[in-house]
């Protein structure tokens, strides 16, 4: 009995330290975060930056900044719910943890000590003491605030964002002092390289009231030194050259300013010469299209385009060779007589071009047709099944320029509706439709030719145009031809010009035996007028640099 009790006192020993260790975890799971617990905090600000802290020691920072969290806390002043005008908006996520728990808060501070509030995970709001949201916005921790304390941005060539080699930058907060902003992560000691198109251009977001620039080449041969004002004029190359390129800004202290500093930079950079941009045509016709040639270009995609014709399409720009690129500019219909402006700019280069447009205003043709007619292929049914097929082929154009010279008419026969007119069907009082083509008429069985060289890209039949052949001539630049009797090419042929592609017919809607000849360029259809070798304006498409 003796022994037993023994064994029994010794197993309850055995239990005592695992019960005690079980109780401490039990206690420790439900201990609140407050100032006795815990041990760490974390701050993302506005901007995603994170500041973890973990104390290590009473009095160490952060054990101060938890301190001032929980302290804030007890002080805030519970209300309904935040401001509608803080909804959605970017706020700091604080963190506090004992390592068992954490608790989670966002904190809506603002540079008014007045109006800083934060919610709590369940839901619960409270105005922050202003005496707390002071002590806040003063401190490093609330840079994410001041718009002023982000230093500026150096783009060079519109490509690149320049990494700085020493930074110094300040700011004034609430109590109207400088402050360091922290440029840590913002500055590399290193030489970055970058590989620039069209020339050497910096830009800065905010302007410096002093910028000097030093360009050398790889022999350490100065070629520019002076201000950033004057290093478009002061500094062109005609060879494609590497060179290192050294930065001074300084942005000085003002009384109407919040921010001053000074800022360095150093790079290699590999540099060509600069674009430049020529115009086809300065005057062209409301309808018609006009050629854009930009030179010293090796990414035709990166050339950007504005202009002051409002609603038209932009060109798409497509390689041409010799470090060149062409973009075709569709004018449309409906812009009014004016003088317009077309803004280009690749890497460094920038220029305006100025472009005349002419708007005679709208002819009409009356037409009757038989009713039958309309109802089987100019319903809406029909009309979107072509616009659908139409978008489809428009999206897409040929970098490979296929055409040269003039175009062809593509069918001997009678001229009887021209491009842009509005059409009247049967004594209608409002235009059934507007022809965006050429209507012939032609015997049945008339060849119908490519009007230049290009590559077919849809035959077929459709209940809108009958049975239709596209061809692509280069540069998104397309021949569409209707109502064909028969189609005698294939989707992939290459054809010359003046090859047959089909014959004329009265397929789809058509107001006659013939054919319907339609020209496009890029999302739009054109007349093509221009392009006929009877053109007193140009006789076919008018290149610059390349064709004159």
């Amino acid at each position: 009995m003796k022994n037993k009790l023994i064994l029994l006192l010794v197993l309850l020993l055995c239990f005592i330290p695992t019960a005690v260790a079980y109780a401490s975890y039990q206690q420790t799971q439900n201990a609140p975060v407050d100032d006795k617990t815990a041990v760490k905090i974390s701050i993302n600000d506005i901007n995603q930056k994170n500041t973890t802290l973990e104390k290590q020691a009473e009095g160490d920072e952060a054990d101060i900044l938890i301190d001032f969290f929980l302290d804030l806390k007890t002080r805030a002043q519970k209300i309904p719910a935040l401001p509608d005008s803080l909804l959605g908006q970017k706020c700091y996520h604080v963190t506090i943890s004992n390592n068992v728990q954490d608790e989670e808060y966002d904190f809506y501070f603002s540079t008014d000590p007045a109006t800083n509030y934060f919610r709590a995970a369940d839901g619960s709001t409270y105005k922050i003491a202003e005496e707390d949201a002071r002590k806040f916005i003063t401190s490093q921790y609330a840079e994410s605030l001041y718009t002023e304390a982000a230093m500026p941005v150096m783009t060079l060539s519109g490509s690149y964002e320049v990494t700085p080699d020493e930074a110094a930058w300040l700011y004034i907060n609430y109590n109207g002092e400088y402050v360091d902003a922290n440029t840590d992560g913002q500055v590399y000691k290193g030489m970055e390289s970058y590989e620039l198109d069209g020339g050497l251009s910096m830009a800065f977001d905010v302007n410096p009231d002093y910028c000097m620039v030093k360009v050398t080449d790889a022999a350490e041969a100065v070629l520019y030194e002076g201000t950033l004002a004057d290093l478009n004029t002061g500094f062109r190359t005609d060879t494609t050259q590497q060179v290192t390129v050294d930065v001074h800004a300084k942005w000085y202290e003002d009384p109407t300013r919040t921010y001053s500093g000074e800022i360095k930079y150093q790079f290699n950079t590999l540099v060509t010469a600069p674009a430049e941009f020529w115009l086809g045509m300065n005057a062209v016709d409301a309808g018609k299209f006009v050629a854009i040639t930009v030179e010293n270009v090796t990414r035709p995609e990166k050339i950007a385009f504005t202009s002051t014709m409002v609603g038209n399409p932009s060109p798409v720009f497509y390689p041409a060779g010799n470090n060149m690129a062409v973009g075709l500019l569709p004018v449309t219909t409906d812009i009014p007589t004016g003088t317009y402006t077309l803004s280009l700019s690749y890497g460094g280069a920038s220029e305006d071009l100025v472009l005349n447009v002419n708007n005679e205003g709208k002819k009409v043709s009356s037409v009757n047709v038989d009713q039958s007619l309309i109802n089987s292929f100019l319903t809406d049914a029909a009309v979107s099944a072509f616009e659908t097929k139409a978008a489809e082929l428009m999206a897409e154009g040929d970098s490979t320029r296929y055409f040269s010279g003039s175009f062809l008419e593509g069918v001997t026969g009678t001229l009887q509706r021209g491009f842009g007119r509005d059409i009247y069907l049967n004594g209608a009082a409002e235009p059934s439709y507007v022809s965006n083509g050429v209507d012939y008429a032609a015997a049945a069985g008339t060849d119908v030719a490519a009007c230049n060289d290009g590559k077919v890209v849809f035959t077929g039949s459709l209940d809108h145009t009958g049975n239709i052949v596209v061809i692509e001539h280069g540069w998104g630049l397309k021949t569409w031809y209707y109502n064909l009797g028969s189609v005698d090419c294939a989707v992939g042929d290459t054809v010359a010009k003046g090859d047959r592609i089909g014959t004329a017919g009265h397929t789809g809607f058509a107001c006659q035996t013939g054919a319907h000849i339609c020209m496009s360029v890029g999302s739009t259809f054109v007349s093509p007028y221009d392009t006929w070798a009877n053109s007193t304006k140009a006789g076919k498409v008018l290149i610059p640099l390349i064709e004159n």
